[in-house]
């Protein structure tokens, strides 16, 4: 095989592997309502909590995460909001009410930087995804 060859292989499965990977739809509060399909609201949900939702029951938290947990607030905030927008029934819309309390109780948390309700806000949206998930999808 010659060079050439072995590095578009290797370009082509790089590329394969990346799109095979966790959605990334890094959209901010104000671009939500553009969303026009609930799996792109999924994805913008994931891109932007799941890196913040792994740090649930952490001893400590920084200023930056502080910071970034203020923007999942205002983010998912949003998106549970649209969410309804594509409605799967009353079980849908009450789980996608109580993400959105979820949120608003980080968002308190995070600006008081509070680690206690900061971690149980990140678990309890953790936990709601996971049973929304459970149930539709």
């Amino acid at each position: 095989m010659s060079k050439a060859t072995l590095v578009l292989v290797s370009v082509t499965v790089a590329a394969a592997l990346a799109a095979c990977g966790p959605p990334h739809r890094d959209v901010p509060a104000g671009e939500v309502p553009k969303l026009t399909s609930l799996e792109h609201l999924m994805d913008a949900q994931a891109t932007i909590a799941d890196p913040q939702m792994k740090k649930a029951g952490a001893a400590s938290f920084t200023d930056e995460d502080y910071a970034a947990f203020a923007e999942v607030s205002s983010r998912i905030q949003a998106t549970s909001m649209k969410a309804k927008e594509f409605t799967k029934g009353p079980d849908f819309d009450k789980l996608a009410d109580r993400l959105h309390e979820n949120a608003v109780a980080l968002g308190k948390a995070a600006s008081a930087k509070d680690q206690k309700a900061s971690s149980d806000s990140l678990a309890a949206m953790k936990a709601t995804c996971k049973e929304c998930h459970g149930k539709f999808k």
